[in-house]
């Protein structure tokens, strides 16, 4: 046995060392990717590796391909000859975590009416594209009204808003079921208000809002927009509670500047706190959000299916989970095998038409993917970006369509040595280079689609 074996195989020691990376980190001032380092908890001191548990091997990959290099680095600093990371995947709770897993209540009062309590962070899916939304989120839940009040979450339709702002109001009450949630839409709160004007229970109305309320949870907060007494009774709402610390999340599907017929005074106060947006999921991330949904369901889905899935439907997490929905429930009826061509015909009327692949389609994603014109990419311009994304295009089309170098090149204004050198570069880049390599999956996602 080894020196460092017999001096820390320990779980205090792996304990300790641990806590002194993520402290580090957080002195760094990178709290958010305390988001998920906090999810992992110490296992052991083994053969030169700190040994970390994972709740999943795709949580793993996604952290391993994120924050090795970072981890290692204060490893190598801190860690006493300890020089590598390892990672195991275990079942259970993390010791602690930014993203809280739900506690389980056995006492009375009863969940707040209108929370989904499947709707936790626990089945929530971290990646890129919602990363600062889900750490906001989490720093609410675990202290609200100490941290980014009002919290202001937007973005698309579909896209886990709602599952966002119902898992703090759930992690809150099933913390301290003491805590008074109250969770409804925009919606629904103008509907009790005109209601209580005309019953005459205006007092009942504020009472509930005003001093009955710890947590105020708003979806779809855009809908509140040219009603203007609703805006008003709003107004005074948010400004009671906000002067007592308590809680206050809004999600919306756009910034309060473009949320039509909505007041200053409301636009200014929206924009006080943290306003963070959740973007459409990568191609990796959907492809997570299916194998974590099935997990739930507990449907055995096979990764060449939840690849097929993720490839037709690209922008709407909504629709994802409709497609499992679906797919489990003629499982669980027919009892077939899921494979890819079950879950085409069983999805036929969901996934979108297949596309018609050809050059000018692959310029036209390219120039969308990297915000440039399809012009430019014809051009002899050398940026940097823009040469990037020529190469890429040029590898696209000689990878995905059936021209030869010379017509590919005769698309561009470029000779067939171009686009041969083009290719190359990029076919090593996606072996060497990690951000390639997923620009390239998403947007061979995107083409088939």
């Amino acid at each position: 046995m080894n020196a460092l074996a017999q001096a820390a195989p320990s779980l205090p020691s792996a304990g300790i060392l641990w806590a002194r990376i993520l402290e580090a980190i957080r002195q760094e001032g990178r709290g958010y990717a305390l988001t998920w380092l906090e999810r992992m908890r110490p296992l052991d001191l083994r053969e030169g590796s700190l040994v970390l548990g994972v709740p999943d091997r795709f949580f793993r990959d996604w952290v391993d391909d994120h924050y090795r290099a970072l981890l290692e680095s204060h490893l190598a600093r801190l860690g006493e000859g300890l020089s590598k990371l390892a990672y195991e995947v275990v079942e259970g709770p993390p010791a602690s975590a930014n993203l809280p897993p739900t506690p389980t209540v056995k006492a009375n009062p009863a969940r707040p009416p209108r929370l989904n309590g499947r709707f936790t962070f626990s089945t929530y899916v971290v990646a890129d594209s919602n990363q600062l939304p889900a750490a906001a989120a989490a720093a609410v839940a675990e202290k609200p009204g100490h941290h980014y009040n009002p919290l202001y979450i937007y973005g698309g339709t579909g896209l886990g808003k709602t599952h966002l702002l119902q898992a703090v109001g759930n992690h809150i009450w099933e913390k301290d079921p003491t805590q008074r949630v109250v969770y409804l839409s925009s919606e629904q709160f103008t509907n009790e208000y005109v209601e209580s004007v005309r019953e005459h229970r205006m007092t009942d109305f504020r009472r509930k809002f005003r001093e009955e309320c710890d947590v105020l949870l708003i979806d779809d907060i855009q809908f509140l927009g040219k009603r203007e007494e609703t805006q008003k009774e709003f107004f005074y709402t948010f400004n009671t509670l906000y002067e007592l610390n308590k809680a206050i999340v809004l999600t919306s599907d756009t910034v309060p500047a473009e949320i039509p017929g909505l007041e200053e005074r409301l636009r200014s106060r929206f924009t006080m706190g943290l306003m963070t947006d959740i973007r459409e999921p990568t191609y990796e991330t959907r492809v997570a959000i299916l194998q974590k949904k099935a997990e739930a369901e507990g449907l055995d889905l096979p990764d060449a299916v939840a690849h097929f899935i993720a490839k037709h439907i690209q922008k709407n997490v909504r629709e994802l989970e409709g497609a499992l929905v679906k797919l489990s429930a003629m499982h669980s009826l027919t009892r077939q095998p899921v494979t890819e061509d079950f879950a085409a015909q069983v999805l036929k009327d969901i996934l979108p038409a297949q596309r018609v692949v050809d050059v000018e389609a692959i310029q036209r994603e390219v120039a969308r993917f990297y915000k440039v014109t399809i012009e430019a990419l014809k051009e002899d311009r050398r940026h940097k970006q823009l040469a990037h994304a020529r190469q890429v295009a040029m590898y696209l089309s000689r990878k995905l369509t059936k021209s030869s170098f010379p017509e590919i090149g005769a698309r561009f204004g470029k000779d067939h040595s171009t686009v041969i050198s083009a290719v190359r570069k990029v076919e090593g880049l996606r072996e060497s280079d990690p951000t390639v390599h997923r620009e390239l999956v998403e947007l061979e996602a995107r083409l088939s689609g």
